[in-house]
């Protein structure tokens, strides 16, 4: 369950070949997308869908495959890609939480000790329940939880301190709800916790918009409220931003994707040159239209420059929200 990914015939991508630049290096033997999450997610469909492109449009001519290491927030991927430093066979998807973990201490990896290659599109967090919920707005979660805090089961994967976790809490402290009372159940990915929803196992759940865009279009779920500085597109087009609702929360959770440790400037090079190209296929920008993401495509360099900045503002919110984990 989660999203779904738009995939055109691979001969409408023929024309791309390998990136035009010359390199000293490129792959010679298969490549490795590892992703932090349980299959299903919108973080696992993203590396399936950056496989897709890969493969169908030349841009790498070795195989690769999509490998699932979930657990600890993270962790087990970040170790598995620093076991084979200056490998740049393999790589990894990742999100915000790579930030977050680190300033808690989730994880014994440090964002600074990958190599930080690209970021690939942005989405925004929403809330979302069964149709059949009694919760019809964003207000009336909220009148819930300032009458108990703890009243409402709400998934946000995939760890505490998580991205999703900061949009709940930050939505509920500007509610005035004391947020360390609020009841978060951790699951191990997007699609794990809207089916949770689904199945009646929690009343809601907080995470990006395309992991639950297929149960929102199958009409089993309701998004209350989205984290986003303005309202987007379809099916979402009727959904009031939480700003609208009061609320001036806004909450980025990109995609992107880290590589190992000690990775050569040649490297990097080359898979710069590579994700550049991938985000201006017709599959890709099928994508990003069909899934409700937004177009937002950073190199290394930026990529970089955005981890630095989203610890600085993310250990603000984690302290001011009083969810700092003690170290």
């Amino acid at each position: 369950m989660g999203q779904r990914i738009i995939v055109v015939a691979a001969c409408a991508l023929a024309t791309f070949g390998p990136p035009a630049a010359a390199q000293n290096w490129k792959p010679e033997r298969p490549v490795e997308i590892i992703v932090p999450t349980t299959p299903g997610g919108s973080v696992d469909l993203t590396a399936r869908l950056l496989q897709r492109v890969l493969q169908d449009t030349g841009l790498v001519k070795v195989p690769v495959t999509v490998v699932n290491k979930p657990g600890g927030g993270g962790a087990v991927s970040l170790v598995y890609i620093n076991q084979h430093p200056g490998d740049g066979h393999y790589l990894a998807t990742n999100t915000p939480n790579i930030i977050a973990n680190d300033i808690n201490g989730r994880t014994p990896v440090r964002y600074t000790e990958v190599t930080a290659l690209a970021t690939l599109a942005s989405q925004y967090t929403a809330v979302a329940v069964r149709v059949d919920s009694p919760l019809k707005t964003g207000k009336d979660l909220i009148d819930r939880l300032r009458k108990d805090p703890a009243s409402l089961a709400v998934s946000t994967p995939t760890t505490l301190g998580s991205v999703n976790h900061m949009a709940y809490a930050l939505v509920a402290r500007a509610a005035g709800v004391d947020v360390k009372k609020l009841k978060a159940v951790i699951l191990g990915s997007g699609g794990d916790g809207a089916t949770a929803v689904l199945g009646r196992h929690v009343d809601a759940h907080v995470g990006t918009t395309s992991s639950v865009i297929l149960m929102v279009e199958s009409g089993k779920l309701r998004v209350l409220a989205i984290a986003a500085p303005k309202r987007i597109g379809a099916p979402y087009e009727a959904t009031p931003t939480w700003a609208e609702q009061g609320f001036p929360v806004v909450m980025d959770t990109w995609r992107g994707v880290i590589g190992p440790r000690g990775m050569t400037r040649d490297q990097i090079a080359f898979w710069n040159g590579v994700f550049a190209k991938a985000v201006t296929t017709d599959t890709w920008r099928q994508a990003v239209q069909a899934n409700s993401w937004e177009a937002n495509y950073l190199d290394s360099e930026e990529t970089k420059k955005l981890f630095d900045s989203n610890f600085t503002e993310y250990r603000s919110i984690l302290t001011d929200l009083g969810l700092l984990k003690e170290k």
